[in-house]
């Protein structure tokens, strides 16, 4: 009997693991009773620590799943679970100050840390699809998970609203390249066939709306409305895992959905257009992310908008990826930057969530007068994290936003060269706004701080590894 597709366990063994320990966490929790389950999150962690383990040191053999549709690589799967560890260890101290059930938090963490991961691997558009919306449902849930809080019920029904509509977009697109594929009886929805339908209009129609649902989840302009109210609402450590790994995984598969491109036809008036139209994208973030960024008084809502630039630094890579086609050193440059902005994000969360109130909406840059004295620790992780956002050097931003640079003027982008650092020095301005209130004396209607020594110790790791990551990428160079 012919087999139409191979499955092979060892190329998702990683998403699986995750999935089993989020059934199991629910389990227990639902067995267990409200006793014992506090004792249940040092289950989801090590699960989440497994997961890691996998994808650093799984083998994955030769043929993927579902006849190869999904990649090998295992790059942006270190990377999620890293995210989803961070934010589990976030999600500890926010559920002390009174939040929720935080095992069934930890399982629909899992469950989208894994719908995420195989949708950068997928290599199929409609897989693609699947797996993103299996996330999205995640988030939808995790940003209005605090049901007692107004400005989190808000947050998850605009995130509702912008995320069913970049998914119907999406699906559209989906819609419009299967029907350009079926006159010439070509599987278009596969990566390494898209380039037969680059000179069709039907397929470059439906080109157009992936990347612009793709632009709408990732916040990028013009479809960045919704970030700051959603950032603002949602808990903490579910703006995090918004601003670090939802917004990696959509950079990760534009980048990855543009490197299969193939100009080597007559398509080069086409070619020349995606770039021209990345490009002005991308700038044009850039630019509404610091200009935002200027004018907050809210810590979270400027991260939404430090978030937006950030998206328009990254779609600078991936309109270099355009211009000079596939590169393994860009995939490099990639990743490089996502753990040096998974660093300082972070880094300034655990800070932000330091606070004793569950609801962190109205938090603004006033609480944080005297933190000198209220707690030198966070006042160090928040300046060192702030300055590498802002790519100060030697921070890791600094030298993650020099290789985007470097990889800009290599593929000819030189104006684009200009916008980035004219961003970065415009974002200059609110991050060390924030610092400046920071080292303000008290006045002592400030917000009071929870002291968690475990907690400290991560926004000190998250500090050392912004410097230490530095110094080994300058020793490199």
């Amino acid at each position: 009997m012919e087999t139409i597709t191979t499955f092979n366990w060892n190329a998702v063994i990683g998403e699986g693991v995750l999935f089993a320990f989020a059934v199991i966490t629910l389990l227990a929790d639902a067995l267990l009773g409200k006793p014992l389950s506090k004792r249940i999150f040092p289950l989801a962690l090590i699960g989440l620590f497994v997961a890691l383990a996998a994808e650093s040191w799984g083998v994955y053999s030769e043929g993927g799943a579902f006849g190869d549709i999904l990649s090998q690589s295992h790059s942006f799967g270190i990377f999620a679970v890293i995210c989803a560890i961070l934010t589990a260890l976030m999600a500890l101290q926010y559920y002390a100050k009174g939040g929720g059930n935080i095992n069934e938090f930890l399982s629909m963490l899992m469950i989208c840390t894994a719908g995420l991961m195989l949708f950068v691997r997928s290599r199929d558009l409609m897989f693609s699809f699947v797996a993103l919306e299996t996330a999205t449902i995640c988030l939808y849930a995790m940003s209005a998970w605090s049901r007692k809080s107004a400005s989190s019920l808000e947050a998850g029904a605009r995130y509702l609203i912008s995320g069913g509509v970049s998914g119907a977009i999406i699906l559209m697109g989906i819609a419009l390249i299967y029907g350009a594929g079926l006159p010439a009886n070509s599987d278009l929805l596969n990566f390494s066939n898209v380039s037969f339908g680059l000179d069709n209009g039907l397929f470059m129609s439906g080109l157009m709306f992936v990347v612009c649902g793709l632009l709408f989840k990732i916040s990028a302009f013009p479809f960045q409305f919704w970030s700051p109210d959603v950032y603002q609402g949602s808990p903490t450590p579910v703006s995090a895992f918004f601003a670090v790994a939802s917004k990696g995984a959509g950079i990760a598969f534009l980048l990855t959905l543009c490197a299969s491109f193939d100009f080597s036809k007559d398509l080069a008036h086409i070619h020349d257009k995606l770039v021209s139209t990345f490009s002005v994208v991308a700038a044009c973030t850039i630019l509404v992310g610091n200009l935002g960024g200027i004018t907050q008084i809210r810590t979270k809502r400027l991260m939404a908008f430090s978030g937006i630039a950030n998206a328009g630094y990254l779609l600078v890579l991936v309109a270099a990826a355009l211009k000079v086609g596939p590169s393994v050193g860009l995939e490099d440059v990639l990743y490089f930057y996502l753990l040096a902005y998974m660093f300082a994000n972070y880094g300034v969360f655990f800070v932000v969530n330091r606070f004793g109130e569950i609801d962190d909406a109205e938090q603004s840059l006033a609480d944080y007068r005297g933190l000198k004295l209220r707690s030198p620790i966070a006042l160090g992780t928040l300046i060192v994290n702030l300055a590498s956002l802002s790519g100060i050097p030697p921070t890791a931003g600094f030298f993650g936003k020099l290789l985007i640079l470097i990889a800009a003027w290599a593929a000819g982008l030189y104006w684009l060269v200009g916008v980035m650092i004219i961003g970065s020095v415009m974002s200059i301005y609110y991050y060390f706004g924030w610092m400046r209130a920071a080292l303000e004396p008290a006045e002592g209607e400030e917000r009071q701080l929870i002291e968690t020594p475990s907690m400290s110790a991560t926004m000190v790791a998250l500090s050392v590894a912004t410097v230490v990551f530095s110094a080994v990428v300058y020793a490199i160079i």
